[in-house]
């Protein structure tokens, strides 16, 4: 797989979400989601769960789809912590966006970073955002549920964050390539890292079945 150089046109003419065109970084999916390696992993192991259809958040999946969902994110879980010892969580609802939400409907597939680390992330954000901290993503949602404005992180505890301000775009991914001392790993359109991309398919696809 190879870098990608038209990708900044590619997103405001299509949803990638929609219709991925690189098929090999899908390690998994279900019937409403799949499981695919991020463009721009800051670390190797870097996944997203993405929905299927145009959903903006997680704190918004319907009802019906919750069960999936969380079925897979802890098959993701179990498998970022077999192979690599540890497993974090975060999402930017539709707070932190990575592009305009209006006309751009990239932003309308809520999606779910999954990579391993266990360092304390949300003590960064918590420097800036007051967080309401919950056990589970299943009490975090109850508590939010409609709500779509929001920061969520995960580790052995649920932070999510109702920020008064609009974040700059791509926050959490820019604290997390922060707290791991690469900044320019933020920028997952400039800085696609294809070399890791393909090693984390490489190790993880075996897992997937």
């Amino acid at each position: 797989m190879n870098r990608i150089d038209d990708l900044s046109e590619q997103i405001l003419q299509k949803c990638r979400f929609c219709n991925p065109p690189e098929r090999e970084r899908i390690l998994w999916e279900t019937e409403n989601f799949y499981v695919m390696v991020s463009l721009g992993p800051i670390v190797e192991g870097y996944l997203l769960i993405v929905t299927k259809s145009h959903i903006g958040a997680c704190l918004n999946i319907p009802e019906d789809l919750l069960p999936e969902f969380l079925m897979v994110k802890e098959k993701v879980k179990a498998i970022l912590t077999s192979v690599y010892g540890e497993c974090m969580f975060y999402e930017h609802g539709k707070a932190g966006s990575s592009l305009l939400i209006d006309g751009h409907i990239h932003c309308y597939h809520a999606h779910m970073h999954c990579f391993p680390l266990s360092d304390n992330l949300h003590y960064d954000i918590s420097l800036e955002y007051t967080p309401q901290i919950f056990d589970s993503l299943e009490e975090a949602y109850s508590s939010n549920k409609g709500i779509d404005k929001y920061l969520l992180v995960e580790d052995d505890k649920v932070y999510v964050y109702l920020p008064s301000d609009k974040p700059r775009s791509q926050y959490l991914r820019y604290k997390l390539a922060c707290h791991v001392g690469h900044p320019d790993r933020w920028d997952w359109v400039n800085n696609q890292n294809w070399e890791m991309i393909d090693e984390t398919v490489k190790r993880l696809k075996p897992y997937f079945v």
